[in-house]
């Protein structure tokens, strides 16, 4: 029979996959990992929130542009009575201006934009988890499938010879049409079951595929049908106090918070006035030919105020918004804290409830097994008739089809267990640490 379940405390391996000593899913699951579209999404989101983040890390910096300009006006000239004459200038130089973040608004925007950066840092993970563990369920489920249909077209068989033999026991009167049609019941039934599992059978191979990011046939001769092993390792917990670091969801909700709570410190500066400086160095001439001369050297600086003291129920209001998204980010935090309890729980139980049911019926194929040999040994001696064997052959057909779920089943299960616990045990990178903001 099938052995209880094992945890270990141990940090599960990075490639859990790996645990199962399949060498088509290992290839499977490192193949979707580097071609799968939603991956290619997740990375695409990364790359513009670390690109929106420089810009924000840059805005606290002054900006420095360069240029030039000219400019021809007519106007009143004062020393000749009010006549209108034209005049002409040129400019050649570098303008500069920075705003001087007194009250924190860039910098809480900064903390915004990185926040922001690892909740989609965290949500690659989450989908390389996600794709992982799709690629192990649709893997296992058609492996199940496939040693159903099996035993389903075996068990067609038995039924056949049985509707054979029935028929032929009612032309001889020693049956009954009873006989016969419950037989053909049966028979029926089996036949209606193949094309039901062969459907299955093909929407999983087309699923992998499509998880792999290719043509929904593309897997079809590496998917040809094989033996599948129930997981019977220990399975490795790791130190399940430490869940909440492990679950990349858990991350992204943090991270959501951290960013709409800096969100408010940025609408909180806005009460405050922006003081910025602004500057010119260059060149200033009323002649091109001689712009660029040490005569025409020139430079300004500007200091500015700009504050929305006649616009404070606007500010408010944005105050006020962005307050009330920080409270329903805490909000879906704590929620993702909690499904994440729920989800490993019911993992874990699920895991070890389906363990068990496999003991069982493991216990039950062994024992229909060797009823079918006794069922041989006797019709061979000639004690049974040839009904009573086909009955005790189709009993083990059904005890193995009810073992090929039940397997498959146990593997789905260990799959679970892992995307609940966070997929792996991989230390997450610096980049990736959360970020730390407080409240002005």
């Amino acid at each position: 029979g099938a052995a209880a379940p094992v945890f270990t405390t141990t940090s599960p391996v990075a490639s859990w996959w790996a645990q199962f000593d399949d060498p088509v899913l290992e290839q499977l699951v490192h193949e979707a990992l580097g071609t799968n579209l939603d991956l290619r999404i997740a990375m695409s989101r990364v790359r513009e929130a670390r690109a929106v983040f420089v810009e924000q890390r840059l805005d606290q910096l002054p900006h420095v542009t360069s240029g030039g300009s000219y400019d021809r006006r007519k106007q009143p000239d004062a020393t000749l009575g009010g006549e209108r004459v034209f005049s002409e200038s040129y400019q050649l130089g570098f303008d500069a201006g920075w705003e001087l973040d007194l009250f924190g608004r860039q910098r809480r925007a900064a903390e915004a934009a990185r926040a922001d950066l690892g909740a989609e840092q965290d949500n690659l993970a989450d989908a390389q988890v996600t794709v992982a563990a799709e690629v192990a369920r649709n893997y296992f489920e058609l492996r199940g499938t496939q040693k159903r249909i099996a035993v389903a077209k075996r068990t067609l068989v038995n039924l056949r010879d049985t509707q054979k033999l029935t028929e032929t026991r009612w032309e001889l009167g020693a049956g009954s049409e009873l006989d016969v049609q419950s037989s053909r019941a049966r028979l029926k039934a089996i036949e209606a079951d193949i094309p039901l599992l062969e459907v299955a059978e093909v929407q999983s191979r087309h699923r992998l595929a499509v998880l792999l990011g290719q043509r929904p046939d593309a897997l079809d001769s590496l998917l040809q049908p094989r033996e599948m092993r129930p997981y019977a390792k220990a399975l490795p917990l790791g130190d399940t106090t430490d869940l909440l670091r492990q679950r990349a969801d858990v991350r992204v909700a943090e991270r959501r918070l951290a960013a709409a709570t800096a969100r408010v410190g940025v609408a909180t500066a806005d009460l405050f006035p922006r003081i910025s400086l602004s500057g010119f160095v260059g060149f200033l001439s009323g002649d091109a030919s001689g712009l660029v001369n040490g005569s025409n050297k020139a430079w300004s600086v500007t200091p500015s105020i700009s504050w929305a003291a006649f616009d404070f129920g606007t500010v408010k209001a944005r105050l006020r918004a962005s307050k009330a998204q920080a409270d329903g980010a805490a909000a879906e935090y704590e929620k993702a804290v909690l499904l994440a309890l729920e989800d490993t729980e019911n993992a874990l139980t699920r895991y070890a409830k389906q363990q068990a049911r496999l003991a069982i019926v493991a216990e039950q194929a062994q024992a229909a097994g060797r009823a079918e040999e006794l069922a041989q040994i006797r019709f061979r001696e000639g004690s049974e008739d040839f009904l009573t064997l086909l009955d005790a052959q189709r009993t083990q057909l059904a005890a193995d089809d009810a073992l090929a779920e039940a397997e498959s089943t146990v593997n789905v299960s260990v799959v679970g267990v892992y995307k609940a616990l966070g997929g792996w045990g991989q230390q997450q990178d610096a980049a990736n640490t959360p970020v730390a903001v407080t409240q002005r």
